[in-house]
Parts: C-alpha cells; structure tokens; sequence
C-alpha cells in the first residue's frame, strides 16, 4: 500500500491539545523548523513523522475527546486506510464509511466553483449534524529568477466536512506542474493557526478557511512576482546583441505568459469559489465571512489588473516579432538587392566586350583593322570602352534613382 501523502490529527482532551503529523505535513514543519529533524512516530499505515510527546497512538484516537481535527489527503486505498484507522473509535462506524466515501467522491467529481446548491449530507454524518463543501488551493510558484525554467501553477481541491465537535479536510493530489524542481506541496501554511487550539469544529473549520484564504493571497501575489520576473528577462534579452528584434527567445516568452495566464485563472476561480461557498454555504461564522468579503474583493481586482498585464505583454510580443520579421525580411531584400547590383554590373561589363568581339568574329567587312594585326587592339580598346560606357551608365542610373524626389 501507498503511503499517505499528507496527515495532521489534533485531538483535545481534558484542556491538553495532542498532536500526529505525517507525510507533507511533517515535512512542511521540519522546513520552517517547528519539528525536530528526527522522527519519534513509525506506523505502517500512516507512515513516519511525529507524534506529541507523553503519548502514543491508541491514546490519541481513543473514544471521550472532547474534540477533534483532521487534515489527510490524497485520495485513495491509502487515505480510506488511515481514516477507517484513526476514527474507528472517534466516530460511528456508518460516519467513517460515509467520510470515506466523501474523501473518494473528492477525487473523482470536485464541486465546481460556480455550483449553487448546498451539498447533501450522507445520513450518518447528517445525525453526527455535519455539513460539508470543497473549496479550491491554487499555488503559482516563484523561480527564484531562475527564467530558463518554466513558471509553475498547480492546484488541489479541498473538501472541508464539519461537525459542532470536530472536522476533517481532505485533499486531492496537486494537478499541474508536474516535473518542476519549483513545485511545491500546495498545501496552506497553518502555522498563525496553530496559537489557536482546540474549540469547536466550527471554529476548527474557519481556522483552515482562513489558511486557504492566506494561501491564494500568497498564490496573487506570486503571478506579481512572477510576471516582474518574466518582463526582466525580456528586457535583459532585449538589451543583448541584436537587440529587441533578434535577442529574444519569443517562443519561450510566450510559452511563460501562457502559464502564468493560466495560473492567474486559477487565483480567480479559487476567489470564487470562496465567494460563493460562504454566500450559499449555511453554518460559516460571521467574521470568515467578513474576511473574506473584504479579502476576495482585493484578489479580483488584484488578479484582473494581472490579467491585462498578461494581454500587454503579449501585445508586446506580437509587436516585437512584427519588428522581427520586417527586420528578417528588410535584411532579405538588402542580399537580393546586393546580389542584383553585382549581376548587373558584371553584365555590364561583359555584355558590351562580348557585343564588339562578336561583330569582329563574324568577319564583317569595314571594320577597322579587320585585315590587319592592329585589329586586335582595336577590338579590345572598343571592349573596354563599351564596358566602361555600360558601368557609367549603370551608376548614373542608380544615383539618381537614390535621389529623393523635389
């Protein structure tokens, strides 16, 4: 069996908050070093990571908690594992076949952002007084100036399931991006949260909410990042040799635009769906709702201002390859006027001489010298004379072809 991608269990009981993180949660920690390097938890269900300290697993899922969160992901033979694992005892047996379900229906049909209904809840989770929704985790990431690489927009769908004492956040797998040494885990940063433990699963829930709403701020604010990036390759290679019309790469810049257009898409259905889950979604406290009214607002306007950068810059693009095609096509014509010029004037000087040695070699009568040896030089000297009328002539005619006229 594969190991799960991600698991994060927060259990309350009697005032004490206890604490399991594997997969990419553990990782995601050790980075901002709020966990140890070494790991203090093994399970071949769930995988290493770290557990509180003073307890072990039995303890933690035991039946009596006061109240309780979860965050796991990715669907699949995994997560339907670990969730029949650590709730068997935490939940009636009909809730967690029902979680599971939910979890699996994640992967295969999301909620889209423009759905207007309220989703059903399956009738053990409706007696446990649960309700539920997805909402959408989009994560454009910063190369780090590295411009040879291309940008990086991914995303995962979250289905939030909640119930006045505990909640459970599921994820999909990251789409997008795939191969990229930039992707990262695309998962919200918690850590303002983790100061605010325990409460009810509604208060859990506007908890992940308002990380989600922190997570596509720092995802609007990285297509700022990103397309700065983009217009500073362009100008760099603009200033290169050749300058605007021949230096750049315009098939790379367009293949980036293209990207970060896309993950500009992506901030903006994720801004929706948060707009229209909490106007239609019953049970969202107050002050989620507020925050992210006012949020949400300011990622639209932010995004659109984004979206017309976007079209400009391939505006930008269109006007600098017309200039390099005229460029390309004006450096053509230059080699097929410079070969032109030289067929003409090797005629001219060919043409003529051969004209004076074709009359003496068809034995005409009258010529001068045609008795005599002197005939020779006679015909080379009209030669050369032909040949020079012919070029002067030549020359004249483009002199005053180049004049500009009165």
């Amino acid at each position: 069996m594969s190991s799960l991608a991600t698991c994060e269990l927060r259990v309350t009981r009697n005032d004490q908050e206890l604490r399991l993180v594997t997969g990419a949660r553990a990782e995601i920690e050790r980075r901002n070093r709020t966990l140890l390097d070494t790991d203090n938890f093994r399970h071949e269900v769930l995988g290493a990571g770290w557990i509180s300290d003073g307890t072990d697993l039995a303890a933690m899922v035991a039946a009596g908690a006061d109240g309780w969160d979860l965050e796991i992901g990715e669907p699949g033979p995994a997560t339907t594992a670990a969730l029949r694992l650590l709730l068997a005892d935490l939940l009636p047996a009909g809730a967690v076949d029902e979680l599971a379900a939910l979890a699996d229906g994640l992967r295969d049909e999301p909620m889209p952002w423009h759905a207007e209904w309220i989703p059903p809840v399956p009738p053990a989770l409706a007696r446990e007084g649960a309700a539920w929704f997805d909402v959408l985790a989009p994560s454009v990431n910063w190369r780090q100036d590295d411009t040879a690489a291309d940008p990086v927009a991914h995303y995962r769908h979250a289905r939030i399931i909640w119930a006045p004492r505990w909640c459970v956040v599921v994820w999909s797998g990251r789409t997008g991006g795939e191969g990229s040494k930039y992707r990262t885990w695309g998962l919200p940063d918690r850590r303002l949260e983790d100061q605010s433990a325990g409460g009810s699963g509604a208060e859990r829930m506007a908890r992940v909410l308002r990380a989600v709403v922190r997570h596509i701020e720092w995802s609007v604010d990285m297509v700022d990042l990103e397309l700065e990036t983009w217009e500073n390759y362009f100008l760099a290679q603009a200033a290169g040799d050749g300058g605007l019309f021949v230096g750049p790469d315009f098939n790379r810049l367009q293949r980036h635009l293209a990207l970060l257009g896309h993950g500009t898409a992506l901030n903006r259905d994720a801004v929706r769906t948060l707009v229209r889950r909490i106007e239609i979604q019953p049970g969202i406290p107050g002050d989620v709702r507020d925050l992210v009214r006012e949020k949400c607002e300011r990622f639209l306007s932010q995004s659109q201002a984004q979206r017309r950068a976007v079209r400009q810059s391939f505006d930008l693009i269109a006007n600098a390859t017309s200039g390099q095609q005229f460029r390309l096509a004006q450096e053509r014509a230059d080699r097929d006027g410079a070969f032109q010029a030289i067929v003409g004037i090797l005629a001219a000087v060919f043409v003529a001489p051969a004209l004076i040695a074709a009359f003496y070699g068809a034995n005409v009568k009258g010529l001068p010298g045609a008795d005599a040896r002197e005939g020779l030089w006679y015909m080379l000297l009209g030669s050369v004379l032909a040949g020079l009328i012919s070029v002067c002539l030549i020359l004249v005619v483009r002199a005053r072809s180049r004049r500009p006229r009165s």
